[in-house]
């Protein structure tokens, strides 16, 4: 009580000269309430006036202003509302009114109030109040707002408004607590539910580093904190305080800074859209310097207890995030987090504090690189794909052993063509007698002889299973020798052929030479890449199948691989143990 009598004092000190109201100590009806409001033509403090529901005169009044059918007021005074008594049962309904200057409610009770499509010109104050709820739908706040020491049952609410500040009123008064804000709300009582949707914070620019101009939340304590579709210009400070149930924020845009230090909310029940918040913009804020601290300036934290308040914030999502099953958000808020801490390692490196974290700075960089610090297995196996082709590439273009797909390479395949064109041997002769060069195992005819000797002293199955399994020795050159078939038109040798014939072969041996080049350019291809492949693996072959230089780079790409996998292998177990 002392204390309220010396805010009084100071009140009437502090504010200009003004005029109690015609009705002061009476009781009214809502309608005439409103009424002397608007006849008010200079400062007018309203004190002691009890504000009831009174037939049939709110039944018109009130009820047309609650759908809508009233005429727009314009109240063009100064209000404050002192100590006044409202309904318990009927609230209070400002709809379509314009105040001109301020207006404050202080010390009133029990206040049951909807503000919708109003427009404050000058700074709204709500102070020691006893408030079951307020809500403010479509209403312009041009000078701020400023909710303080109030007890509120259920809810304050604020839908599709606009809130901003207008330099050229600063300095329009003296009077006690009504320095500009854009939006201060405190409560140390008893938790209630916040509402702030589809609500734009607009502050200019040159004032969204001053804290006086932030969006200020903070040492509060809360039920439940709906934060949604909210465009926000300006620094949100949440820092001390604590939301009891629900902490819901989606589909808002952040032009500034949240500020998060020591917030504290309840796990299970957090719902954050990450994308919204992410890129840096938890923050937190050094009072004393007036120095906002986030990820893009880790470089002038300076400390270690500022450093770790700022991860402390994001601990809370992650932690959040993870209690939800919400795997998605909560790596990439670990991503961030660690990014500011690579950045925090590099700057105690770098500035000679603590060079012990070198290691520990490059091994963060290392993770960043090639897993996202643990949260993305694929990123490793992405960037194994990059360097198992970058070594086929070294590998396409020096010689080696391995032939996957032919017996022989694509010289000696186009030395069958030009004996072709050269001899007047059919293009069959000329295969056949290649295949005879290149055939290790016996012929049919010296294998069918070993059955006949040996009859009787070699199980049955031996002749029975012979011939089958010789075809399908031999059935692997049925292709080529069809295409041979197509394309042995040419029986005589080159140096006798007409004109004419010269250049059909021409044309026709020019397009089977292009062919068999990106056909073979094709298979090497993919023996470079298996080659790759398989030292990247560390599969091995026993002895390399490649000679110079890089036979050296094999063992590079082997241990690349090596560590590769071995990232990948340890991220993927972190996912699935998540």
């Amino acid at each position: 009580m002392k204390t309220l009598i010396t805010i009084l004092a100071l009140l009437c000190l502090h504010l200009p000269a003004m005029a109690d109201s015609d009705i002061d100590g009476r009781t009214v009806s809502f309608t005439q309430f409103i009424n002397e409001m608007a006849k008010c033509s200079r400062y007018t403090t309203f004190e002691n006036v009890k504000i009831r529901y009174i037939m049939p005169e709110d039944k018109t009044g009130m009820d047309g202003r609650f759908n809508g059918g009233a005429g727009e007021f314009y109240i063009s005074s100064s209000i404050r509302l002192v100590n006044c008594d409202f309904d318990v049962d009927y609230w209070l309904v400002l709809r379509n009114i314009t105040f001109m200057d301020y207006f404050a409610i202080a010390n009133s009770s029990p206040l049951k109030a909807i503000f919708k499509e109003c427009t404050f010109k000058k700074t709204l104050r709500v102070y020691n109040c006893g408030v079951d709820f307020i809500d403010l739908d479509s209403c312009r706040l041009e000078h701020g707002f400023k909710f303080f020491r109030n007890t509120v049952k259920d809810r304050l609410t604020f839908k599709n408004s606009y809130v901003t500040v207008n330099p050229s009123l600063f300095g329009d008064t003296d009077a006690f607590d009504m320095e500009p804000r854009l939006f201060r709300l405190s409560n140390k009582q008893d938790g209630f539910d916040l509402v702030i949707q589809n609500t734009i914070f607009d502050l200019p620019e040159n004032l969204r580093s001053d804290p006086q101009f932030f969006i200020i939340l903070t040492e509060s304590d809360f039920k439940n904190l709906s934060f949604t579709q909210n465009t926000v210009n300006a620094n949100l400070d949440l820092s001390e305080s604590t939301i009891n149930n629900a902490f819901v924020t989606n589909e808002c845009r952040f032009a500034g800074s949240i500020i998060l230090d020591a917030f504290n909310v309840n796990p299970i029940n957090t719902r954050v859209q990450w994308s919204t918040v992410a890129h840096n913009k938890i923050a937190i804020f050094d009072h004393k310097n007036k120095v906002t601290y986030n990820g893009y300036s880790v470089d002038s934290i300076g400390n270690e207890v500022r450093f770790s308040s700022l991860i402390s914030c994001y601990a809370n999502f992650y932690n959040a995030f993870k209690s939800q099953g919400n795997r998605i958000a909560a790596n990439a808020c670990y991503v961030e987090w660690k990014d500011i801490e690579t950045a925090y390692l590099k700057q105690l490196y770098t500035s000679g504090q603590d060079k012990s974290v070198f290691f520990n700075y490059l091994m963060n960089v290392f993770l960043k690189t090639f897993c996202d610090y643990g949260t993305n297995p694929l990123k490793a196996i992405q960037i194994a794909f990059y360097v198992l082709l970058f070594f086929a590439g070294i590998y396409f273009f020096f010689p080696y052993s391995i032939l996957s797909f032919h017996k022989r390479t694509m010289f000696d395949q186009l030395k069958i063509y030009g004996h072709y064109l050269s001899s007047p041997k059919s293009l069959l002769e000329i295969e056949d007698s290649v295949i005879a060069k290149e055939v290790k195992t016996p012929t049919y005819n010296e294998y069918m002889s070993f059955v006949t000797e040996s009859k009787g002293r070699v199980p049955w199955y031996f002749n029975i299973f012979g011939k089958p399994l010789y075809f399908l020795e031999l059935i692997r050159n049925k292709p080529t020798k069809l295409f041979y078939k197509l394309i042995d038109i040419f029986p005589d040798e080159w140096e006798t052929m007409s004109s004419a014939k010269k250049v059909i072969a021409t044309i026709m041996y020019g397009v089977v030479f292009i062919a068999t080049v990106l056909w073979f350019f094709l298979i090497h291809v993919l023996d470079s890449v298996a080659l790759s492949l398989n030292v990247f693996s560390t599969l091995g072959f026993g002895q390399i199948p490649i000679k110079g230089i890089p036979r050296y780079l094999t063992i590079l790409e082997g241990f690349i691989g090596w560590f590769l996998l071995s990232i990948f292998s340890v991220s993927l177990i972190s996912q699935v143990i998540q």
